[in-house]
């Protein structure tokens, strides 16, 4: 499954796992950019899903609104 089509919820968990590496055990000098960036992109990813939704949310605010 790519990560666009994984949820916010699905993706967060995907970035926490990620971050934790980094405080593990398992944690890898060699490793630790490409994880990095991955975990980057994901935020990135996350930060574009969260406001895609706020705006479809403002825009059924402002129809229920002008409805009233």
């Amino acid at each position: 499954m790519s990560s666009t089509n994984k949820s916010i919820q699905e993706k967060t968990a995907e970035l926490t796992k990620l971050v934790a590496w980094f405080d593990s055990e398992n944690f890898e000098l060699e490793s630790a950019l490409d994880n990095f960036k991955k975990a980057e992109k994901l935020a990135v990813d996350i930060e574009h899903d969260l406001l895609s939704l706020k705006n479809e949310i403002q825009i059924v605010k402002q129809k229920f609104d002008s409805e009233n």
